[in-house]
């Protein structure tokens, strides 16, 4: 592929960023595996000699390797900066940046292990002998925090991190933020804390291109109280408020279904906080947009009315591709919101303390600049397929629908055909492995690879459709996964 010099300086300020990025991931891993270093140290005596030799040893080494890689990194960065731009250089710079990638990934979990390898999920608050509190020695209070399912310490700091660096309100005071063991356990702590609470005695709006799974359980559980409502009509929507007076409202801010709406929030929170007298919980599903979408500075002060529940899987965006454990937050500001507490202990649904640990430590610019990457390919990649479509007379797909924000894009079909949307995704697949260049088969979001996936296949809640996940390739990169659609979307309807 010919590469012009704009193609070409652009690609190598992403590769800068790349390894940037790689140096954050590294950094948060040797700074989780300091503080544990320091902690055991402390408390050395309070664990048998043996152990602590073996763990002390690997945990040395966990941490040598992972320094060797960042100096690793640091130097290559450095000398890519020296030399000629080239596209053979790219080449090589995108290899050297997976493989690395891909080494750091598969030693992630290592880190969550060895941190609380000494840890018990009963901690003690007092032993005879030797502790079973492992490096929370002496923070355990029995009755409090001595059961890890319940409530631990290590999912604390990483709370008050996201709290500080992801939520744009200078007075957080009240704001309360719970990790969880996934997104879905998110939504099912609010779920049963609105039920249990009696919180949901009027009726639901439900928008209805709400995540399924979710959306699922919502009904099936009130049923006659859930009134499914448009998220693109917003003056419908404010209709159906004023009329019906609901407990509660459910909301994706950017909707993971075949037309990919976007509610319309920042009008709904002004009528609410402005308008509307009644009580009432906005729930939003917010893993979509994740920071982009910042609610709280909309409503703290201005209102004691509307109490409103973010949550969102930490998997999607958080997790900087690694795919290596789930979890979730939740992030709430309004009456009993404090209880979500009690309610993620009692559901079950806390997240486990190694898991905590994969993780990297909340940094709003690496974050930013990632999502900044995801949604610049997302339009790269989705405008010019939509363009092409506009100037080619086609038989099956209309239309790519994209909303000018998020990271992935849905590819529009005149006719539901399941057959013809694994036909599409199995060409992608073929022509890339052509191209040498990865795409993956597969589900999820904002990961490093662009993935194609039929979604919403065996729901009643949804209709299938094939959705475009852009991954965080540079844009020597992108160029090729262009046409690795085309040729894929050309082909397919030659077969129609």
């Amino acid at each position: 592929m010919i590469i012009d010099n704009q193609l070409l300086n652009e690609s190598f300020e992403d590769l800068r960023e790349d390894f940037e990025e790689l140096e954050y991931l590294i950094n948060s891993d040797l700074s989780h595996l300091q503080k544990f270093l320091t902690l055991v140290n402390r408390f050395k005596n309070q664990f048998r000699e043996q152990t602590y030799q073996l763990v002390l040893k690997d945990t040395l080494n966990l941490k040598n390797r992972f320094e060797k890689y960042f100096a690793e990194i640091k130097n290559i960065a450095q000398k890519a900066k020296k030399a000629p731009a080239s596209a053979s250089l790219i080449q090589k710079l995108i290899i050297v940046k997976d493989s690395y990638f891909d080494l750091i990934r598969s030693q992630y979990s290592l880190v969550g292990f060895f941190v609380t390898s000494f840890d018990w999920q009963s901690p003690s608050f007092a032993a005879s002998l030797y502790s079973a509190a492992g490096k929370q020695t002496g923070q355990i209070l029995g009755t409090l925090n001595d059961y890890k399912r319940d409530a631990h310490l290590d999912e604390k700091d990483f709370e008050r991190k996201y709290l500080s660096e992801y939520i744009d309100e200078p007075l957080k005071f009240g704001i309360h933020v719970y990790m969880t063991g996934s997104g879905q356990a998110a939504f099912t702590t609010i779920f049963n804390f609105l039920l249990m609470e009696e919180k949901m005695k009027g009726k639901i709006l439900l928008g209805k291109s709400s995540y399924f799974q979710y959306k699922q359980l919502l009904i099936g559980a009130l049923r006659d109280k859930i009134i499914e409502v448009d998220e693109r009509e917003t003056d419908n929507l404010l209709e159906i408020i004023k009329k019906e007076k609901p407990s509660a409202i459910f909301l994706d801010s950017l909707c993971n279904a075949k037309d990919i709406p976007v509610p319309d929030l920042i009008n709904l929170i002004k009528f609410l906080v402005n308008d509307y007298r009644e009580e009432i919980y906005l729930v939003i599903d917010n893993t979509c947009l994740t920071i982009a979408f910042q609610p709280f500075k909309m409503l703290i002060g201005k209102t004691r009315k509307v109490h409103l529940i973010m949550f969102e899987s930490l998997m999607k965006y958080h997790h900087f591709g690694l795919d290596r454990a789930t979890g979730g937050i939740i992030v709430a500001y309004g009456r009993d919101t404090e209880k979500l507490f009690d309610y993620r202990k009692h559901s079950g649904t806390n997240i486990a303390d190694s898991s905590v640990y994969m993780f990297p430590i909340p940094n709003r610019k690496m974050l930013e600049a990632r999502l900044k990457r995801l949604w610049r390919n997302a339009f790269q990649v989705s405008s010019f397929l939509q363009n092409y479509l506009e100037h080619k007379p086609n038989k099956q797909i209309e239309k790519i629908v994209y909303p000018l924000c998020g990271s992935f894009f849905n590819i529009g079909f005149k006719k539901k055909n399941i057959r013809k949307y694994k036909q599409l995704v199995n060409l992608v697949i073929a022509e890339a492995k052509k191209k040498n260049i990865q795409i993956v088969g597969g589900t999820s979001f904002g990961l490093n690879n662009t993935r194609i996936y039929l979604t919403s296949l065996w729901t009643k809640f949804g209709e299938p459709f094939v959705r475009v996940s852009v991954g965080t390739e540079n844009r020597y990169q992108i160029e090729i996964i262009k046409k690795v659609f085309i040729y894929s979307i050309g082909k397919i309807e030659r077969w129609w």
